[in-house]
């Protein structure tokens, strides 16, 4: 397996592929996984310090992360940023990182390929923070792997506006 940088037009070139990563990931419709690349994909250029890197086992693409720079203004940030500031947590969107997505195909999931993507990711951003949106499922396997590369919760049981489920958003501070 290795990891390597998809520079934008690459993700845009493979968003198809991208999408489908995502709907087996998590089992989602064929709508939702076409929001995700009509939507997140397709805006991705809008975004400041957009990077994505792809796992590869050969030449087949089997994973995923992407994020940028934590953006006040944009949907996200909108959201949490109140409920990170109501917890006492404010100082985390200074400097920060919103790591938006990290996906692995159910069948590579387990051979350590989430943690390469993460430790790569996270290896290539100078942000102080870095923080996440994950489910509040006690039993995520998701929260495992953040909270072994030193991610903590910042926001247990938040609740986007017009979802149903909690999330939960946690945080990293980056050493030194």
């Amino acid at each position: 397996m290795t990891v390597r940088a998809l520079e934008t037009p690459e993700v845009l070139r493979r968003a198809d592929e991208l999408a489908r990563i995502y709907q087996r990931a998590f089992g989602y419709s064929d709508e939702r996984r076409d929001h995700f690349r009509d939507t997140r994909l397709a805006y991705l250029p809008l975004y400041d310090g957009a990077l994505t890197l792809g796992a590869f086992d050969g030449t087949d693409l089997v994973g995923f992360v992407y994020g940028f720079d934590y953006q006040p203004g944009h949907w996200w940030p909108q959201q949490v940023g109140p409920a990170l500031a109501h917890a006492g947590h404010a100082g985390w969107t200074d400097d920060a990182f919103e790591l938006n997505e990290l996906e692995v195909l159910p069948e590579h999931q387990g051979r350590g390929h989430g943690t390469a993507l993460l430790r790569e990711l996270l290896s290539r951003v100078a942000h102080r923070h870095t923080l996440l949106s994950t489910t509040a499922d006690p039993g995520d396997r998701a929260k495992v792997l953040y909270r072994r590369l030193g991610f903590v919760d910042l926001v247990p049981g938040f609740r986007y506006a017009g979802v149903a489920e909690p999330a939960n958003i946690m945080g990293r501070r980056r050493a030194g």
